[in-house]
């Protein structure tokens, strides 16, 4: 029998990591939602902000190349976002790592949009071998954070690319009304995470692989992050709808599916190993914001994802691991960033640190409340 508790509000249940109810049933995870929603609020004076924000970044950029950079993956955030960029004037540089498991459908996307709206990219390829070799490390660490290595690389390539081009400001395609926030207990990251779990599993130098570690950090606290979405009542069903029409953008099937060893880890490393399914995230964060009613929600979440047997075939082949010896890493014993060496010490001793960091938009509001509580 299931006795498992479930958010009266959004769809998060008692199996989440670090879930508090109060008195009516609303879960952690909502506050945490609230407390967000009471910083950036849809208000009829948003428009103003935005364009405050903008003519911000262009006095800054006054005689440079480019007066902001753009994260970009194919995906439909990152692509609306460009958008937005150039709607509003500014002249920005996008960013994009391949992390070289990206899908035709996402590059395809990324040169479509800069070819028709003007912008210039900035590419930075991993090296293959360097890559292949921090994915087999996560897996053999037997951590459901398998897919981390390439957040800390495109984390670490934005700044890169601002300090290469002399720019202080990178707008951010999250939006925590569509895409929410995955507990640390299912997604932990930081740069110590990786060069720990590598250096315990893996064979392979890093010798061009871009981590982002914390001195790299607090070297650029003069760089500020901008998630203008947040200031937009963005739905990202109407976005998508927008770009197909207005680009001929394709949609690639799911959220983060437009990298391959993203959707292997999201679709059956982590359902299948963890009893993990992210969609409850995402799920959970469009029925707050209102763009997705709570039992479609619910009726989505009964469905198992369904599995692409090529790509779980392809994956295993690209990593030198039978399909034997990968059902012994799936029953290895679970762990976590716990059993490694990480940042979150650092982070939660330094909390009021990063709570000012973030207050000046150096790192993320998610990113304190995530890691530094």
């Amino acid at each position: 029998m299931n006795n498992k508790q479930v958010c009266t509000r959004c769809i998060m249940d008692s199996n989440m990591p670090n879930i508090i109810f109060d008195g009516s049933g609303i879960c952690s995870y909502c506050h945490t939602y609230d407390d967000i929603e009471s910083q950036y609020p849809l208000e009829d004076n948003n428009e103003k902000k935005i364009l405050d924000i903008v003519d911000e970044i262009r006095e800054a950029g006054r005689g440079k190349k480019y007066d902001c950079t753009i994260g970009v993956s194919g995906g439909c955030d990152s692509s609306y976002l460009m958008y937005l960029a150039k709607k509003y004037g500014l002249r920005p540089l996008a960013v994009t790592l391949d992390n070289t498991w990206g899908t035709d459908k996402a590059r395809n996307n990324i040169y479509n949009m800069i070819e028709r709206l003007g912008i210039d990219l900035y590419t930075y390829t991993i090296d293959r071998d360097e890559m292949d070799d921090l994915c087999r490390s996560f897996l053999l660490a037997s951590v459901p954070d398998a897919d981390i290595p390439s957040d800390m690389a495109i984390t670490k390539l934005y700044y890169m690319a601002m300090n290469e081009y002399d720019v202080n400001y990178f707008l951010c395609g999250h939006s925590f009304r569509t895409e929410g926030f995955a507990p640390v207990g299912w997604t932990y990251m930081d740069g110590k995470y990786v060069e720990s779990v590598h250096e315990k599993f893996g064979d392979v130098p890093l010798k061009k692989f871009p981590n982002f570690d914390v001195d790299y950090m607090l070297q650029n606290v003069n760089k500020k992050r901008i998630r203008l979405l947040y200031y937009i009542d963005y739905n990202k069903e109407k976005a998508k709808q927008f770009l197909i029409d207005k680009f001929d953008w394709k949609w690639y099937g799911g959220h983060h599916f437009e990298n391959d060893y993203t959707k292997f880890v999201k679709t059956y490393l982590l359902p299948k190993k963890f009893g993990i399914d992210k969609r409850i995230v995402e799920k959970a964060a469009l029925v707050r914001a209102g763009q997705l009613s709570r039992e479609e929600a619910l009726r989505i979440l009964s469905e198992p994802e369904v599995l692409d047997e090529k790509l779980i075939s392809y994956v295993l082949y690209r990593l030198g691991f039978s399909k034997k010896y990968f059902d012994v890493i799936l029953e290895m014993p679970i762990k976590s960033y716990r059993d490694y060496e990480t940042y979150k010490t650092y982070f939660e001793e330094n909390k009021e640190m990063f709570r000012g960091m973030a207050e000046s938009g150096a790192v993320p509001w998610t990113f304190y409340y995530k890691y530094c509580q």
